[in-house]
């Protein structure tokens, strides 16, 4: 190793804007150096807001074998999708950040493992959304007020500076109850507190026996940033805001130029015992 940087155990990924195009694509190239950074003894796992249904096809194309986080860490499943442990929000919580996201002009998205509501079914973001899961929402209705608990609630407007109230509006009223991040311009996801990417970097490395010191991470948005400051090495993607990239250690190519595929390369096979990964 060129560096004191320790060596790379365990290697968790963000999905969109960091393994995924901005086509919403795994690229050949990218789908090529996840392989051989596992092919090193490098154990990878994936940590995304997506619900379940949304990764099936990573897991598959990446031959993933670890534990993954949905929901920004409110569930952790199996490669089979089989729920291994979950945070929900309480009812009450559900109810009061429901009328916060509403009253901002969004519209409310629920989801509970593969159960997906919506407040209006031609809004925005919900076709690609269908595309996704391979099945349309439900009409969530007024009766969201009575909803059972929840993964996770999602506030959604391409109105970006309401989606900013509404993250504020939602973290005032509910405290530290809750946690409201931004997984991109037109989404703020609200999750049990705990539920978040920093926590289930932590509960990914416990279940597989790696000290955290040994995980490197990767991502592109602020929420990725408390995963970075739980892991040994943490990689900005370069299409991340600047106060993303600060809070890394690395920073690499965007996701329109192969990106991950660049750090694997530059910053994760050199840092593996046994780098059988690396091109010579």
């Amino acid at each position: 190793m060129s560096d004191s940087t320790p060596q790379v155990k365990l290697l968790v990924a963000d999905v969109d804007g960091t393994l995924l195009d901005p086509q919403k694509q795994l690229t050949d190239r990218v789908r090529d150096s996840v392989l051989r950074v596992k092919a090193a003894g490098v154990l990878f796992s994936i940590i995304s807001a997506r619900p379940p249904g949304g990764v099936r096809f990573l897991i598959d194309a990446l031959q993933i074998t670890e534990p993954v986080a949905c929901f920004n860490g409110a569930l952790i499943c199996t490669p089979t999708l089989e729920v291994l442990s979950q945070l929900l929000l309480d009812k009450q919580d559900v109810s009061l950040v429901a009328n916060t996201i509403l009253q901002n002009g969004l519209d409310l998205w629920l989801f509970k493992g593969s159960e997906w509501f919506v407040s209006r079914l031609n809004g925005p973001h919900v076709e690609g959304h269908v595309k996704l899961l391979n099945h349309p929402p439900r009409y969530i209705g007024p009766e969201y007020t009575l909803c059972m608990e929840a993964n996770k609630l999602v506030g959604v407007s391409d109105n970006y500076d309401a989606v900013k109230r509404c993250q504020v509006d939602i973290l005032a009223a509910c405290g530290d109850r809750v946690s409201a991040t931004r997984s991109a311009d037109y989404y703020v996801d609200v999750t049990q507190r705990d539920a978040n990417k920093g926590h289930s970097v932590v509960e990914l490395a416990e279940a597989m026996n790696i000290p955290l010191e040994n995980v490197a991470t990767i991502g592109d948005m602020p929420t990725d940033v408390l995963m970075f400051q739980k892991s040994g090495i943490s990689i900005a993607m370069g299409n991340a805001a600047d106060d993303v990239k600060s809070q890394a250690t690395f920073t690499t190519t965007s996701n329109t130029e192969d990106g991950f595929a660049h750090a694997m390369d530059e910053f994760i096979l050199p840092r593996v015992g046994n780098p059988s990964g690396v091109r010579s």
